[in-house]
């Protein structure tokens, strides 16, 4: 009888052993946070540029470089404040008082876009890539396609803006 109490009594004691030993561990979770950063980084397009008005060759404005950390990527929207034209300076912009001109966008992983007029916003979605994450550039450039001969002296301008938004 002894004997049994004993063997009995050890296996409670190696049982609390064991339970003391799983009791003795835990868990916890480490987390952190990236923020989203998308943007479009203006590298050299001046905030006034100067184009030739008399020539319908391409001219180079400049480049953005986009950096977006989005795994769903991000809409570029460039847009024209006149829908593709230059006004003269004081006028509305009618007959010859406005010039046609077109954006074009170079780069890659989908950013370049041929020559085009913005008469209405050019929307790009783009999507989610590494290569953002460090920045893709793309060069903005400009052509006149008829080239002045029946617009009034002057100086003509528009605003174009390029945003970014992570989608």
């Amino acid at each position: 009888m002894k004997k049994i109490l004993a063997t009995a009594a050890a296996l409670v004691v190696g049982g609390f052993a064991a339970q003391a030993s799983a009791d003795n561990s835990f868990n916890f979770t480490i987390e952190g946070q990236i923020p989203v950063v998308c943007q479009g980084n203006n590298n050299s397009i001046a905030a006034t540029e100067t184009v030739d008005l008399t020539i319908a060759t391409s001219q180079t404005l400049g480049s953005v470089t986009y950096v977006c950390n989005s795994a769903g990527g991000f809409t570029r929207t460039i847009s024209s404040q006149n829908s593709g034209f230059m006004f003269r300076a004081g006028t509305s912009g009618t007959g010859p008082n406005q010039v046609a001109y077109q954006l074009s966008s170079g780069g890659g992983s989908g950013l370049g876009f041929a020559a085009e007029q913005l008469t209405a916003p050019k929307v790009t979605n783009v999507s989610g890539s590494t290569a953002f994450i460090s920045g893709q550039t793309g060069s903005i450039s400009v052509v006149v396609p008829q080239p002045t001969g029946n617009v009034y002296a002057g100086t003509y301008a528009d605003v174009v803006t390029i945003a970014v938004t992570a989608n």
